[in-house]
């Protein structure tokens, strides 16, 4: 089912939109384009990130929690260890916890030991790792890259630090249905589950979790994309386990509140989108966006190296936009764009945009 994260909701902080896979999910890296948002590739500066986030803490602002990637490998910026470290302090009592979203191909075992030396301990951690495969070959066609065999030695390795000097630190192993890898679902929880078991169960949770592949704002072939992701489940046997240090997750709502699969030519969303309510993203550049699935920038809301965050996200372009989405309007990117399913708009969303 949609939730509804608390506070200000999820906060998205992209380190980079550079990323040393090409998987096939991902258009802007399987495509190689040269600008991801409409802006030149970079890294984010650690001393802008060290006074966003103290910024943050000043205000007061509390997030559910705080997501570290968007469109680029987290791990590619050579100083991620510091941007969790700097945001643990910082954040520490106004999050739930720190999340990091990877591939792991660059998270070898000194760097691992780094990350887990260098966090603040008070913010529990939670790294996703992107896998995808069981195999070398349906990985190269699912990631674009001959990286299997480190992917999958480094995130053996985190359970093995996990398990023996990590407290607070939880690990997902995360599987995103497609075609050319549906066939090794169940290798997939086999394996991981065997690898938990194997490494022992540490201080932290371990999940494996099985994503349905999200098609561009649901555009065609996102229907195709749902009804392969419950056959794969089901002929698998796939079901959700919740266990004291190993669950099983599988997403039961749509990526989409709705997609090419209702019939409708331009996709406006049946219901509000929560995405300007629930989902800020801060740019590698420090740009505060509105919206995690506004890939251009079409609701930008204003440089965080010029303003405070509050002062932007509860500020009049952001309160125009929630104004012209109640109204049924979808400007921008929301025209092509089936709203978000994954989060429910917030009882008190016409109480955050008033007038003055």
């Amino acid at each position: 089912m949609p939730v509804n994260p608390s506070h200000l909701g999820v906060l998205q902080i992209e380190p980079t939109d550079v990323c040393n896979l090409a998987c096939a999910m991902c258009a802007p890296h399987a495509e190689a384009w040269e600008h991801v948002h409409g802006v030149p590739k970079g890294t984010l500066d650690v001393d802008l990130h060290a006074r966003i986030v103290r910024t943050l803490a000043d205000e007061g602002c509390r997030f559910d929690h705080v997501i570290y990637q968007w469109l680029g490998d987290p791990s590619v910026h050579p100083q991620l260890e510091r941007l969790l470290a700097d945001a643990g302090r910082a954040l520490a009592g106004r999050v739930g916890y720190l999340r990091v979203d990877t591939n792991g191909v660059l998270l070898g075992p000194s760097r691992l030991e780094r990350l887990l030396a260098t966090r603040a301990p008070d913010v529990p951690l939670l790294v996703v790792l992107s896998l995808d495969a069981t195999s070398p070959e349906t990985y190269r066609r699912v990631k674009g890259r001959d990286a299997y065999a480190l992917a999958t030695r480094h995130a053996r390795h985190l359970l093995a630090l996990r398990a023996r000097h990590a407290p607070g630190v939880h690990l997902q192993f995360q599987f995103v249905v497609q075609r050319a890898n549906a066939h090794e679902a169940g290798a997939f929880l086999r394996y991981w589950s065997d690898a938990v078991r194997c490494h022992g169960h540490g201080h932290g949770h371990a999940e494996i979790l099985f994503k349905r592949l999200s098609v561009g704002g649901g555009a065609e072939g996102q229907a195709a994309a749902d009804v392969l992701y419950e056959h794969t489940l089901a002929s698998h046997g796939i079901t959700p386990i919740e266990g004291e240090h190993l669950s099983v997750r599988t997403w039961e709502q749509r990526p989409w509140l709705l997609d090419d699969g209702d019939g409708v030519a331009d996709r406006a969303p049946a219901h509000v989108c929560p995405g300007p309510w629930m989902t800020p993203v801060i740019r590698h550049d420090g740009m505060l966006q509105a919206c995690c699935s506004d890939l251009g920038g079409t609701h930008a809301l204003g440089s965080l190296r010029e303003h405070a965050f509050l002062d932007l996200w509860n500020g009049e372009r952001a309160r125009a936009l929630r104004r012209t989405l109640l109204a049924g309007a979808r400007p921008g990117a929301c025209a092509g764009c089936g709203g978000i399913a994954w989060y429910t708009l917030p009882e008190d969303a016409g109480e955050r945009v008033p007038t003055g």
